[in-house]
């Protein structure tokens, strides 16, 4: 099932390599989408934090608890049809969670924990629009990414720990676009489907494990809102 999903989104993604139809104008697209998203506290009952899962890290302690993510996605993209564009898009995503007088597996002395990250990728994808006669479009963006993570870990402001990882990840969104007028338009995307195969290691240790994941992605942090010029 994950072979032929994985095989669906790449077909998807270069099919406009094998396309005729063409615009008598082909635009090009600047844009650039982001997203936001902060927790304060830890949800009343654990169960609800998958229903919000941002991947992130959760805790049963009843401090004060802040954790926020924020991600900025520019893209350049060619239309080579009035259905079909193509286009290269980069991300950086930061995030930091904290919390005070967290009391951590092993310990009986309570730390103020903090784990920050900042991740960088860049990917090709494409855009296969369901109505493109409309004002209001609806659709399907197949993409495939490759990302750096560099995370740290601090108990009371002291550095304890640091992570590096890569991954690929192969993925299907869908979203909205509303045109304004003829070359500026907003737009709303959410993921879908995503497989993400890459290693993590902790810096200065021996310690390295690879991973990789396949399902759906409908949550907060999958959310983009953005703005697009076509010149």
């Amino acid at each position: 099932m994950n072979k032929f999903v994985i095989t669906a989104i790449a077909i998807l993604l270069f099919q406009g390599l094998k396309s005729q139809e063409t615009l008598q104008n082909n635009k090009l697209i600047l844009g650039g989408s982001f997203n936001y998203w902060v927790q304060h506290n830890s949800f009343p009952i654990s169960s609800l934090s998958h229903n919000f899962n941002i991947g992130g890290f959760y805790s049963n302690s009843d401090e004060d608890i802040k954790n926020t993510v924020f991600a900025f996605a520019p893209l350049i993209a060619k239309e080579l049809n009035r259905r079909l564009m193509l286009g290269i898009q980069l991300e950086y995503r930061t995030t930091n969670y904290k919390v005070d007088n967290q009391v951590l597996f092993g310990n009986t002395n309570p730390v103020d924990f903090e784990r920050s990250s900042n991740q960088f990728g860049i990917g090709l994808f494409s855009r296969h629009t369901i109505n493109p006669q409309s004002q209001f479009q609806f659709f399907l963006q197949p993409i495939i990414d490759y990302y750096l993570l560099n995370e740290e870990e601090l108990h009371d402001s002291n550095l304890t720990q640091k992570e590096k990882a890569h991954f690929f990840e192969i993925g299907l969104d869908a979203g909205i676009l509303y045109n304004f007028n003829d070359w500026i338009g907003a737009t709303f995307r959410v993921g879908g489907l995503n497989y993400v195969n890459g290693s993590w290691k902790i810096v200065d240790t021996a310690t390295k494990k690879d991973f990789s994941s396949f399902g759906t992605n409908l949550n907060l942090a999958s959310i983009y809102f953005g703005l697009e010029i076509k010149i």
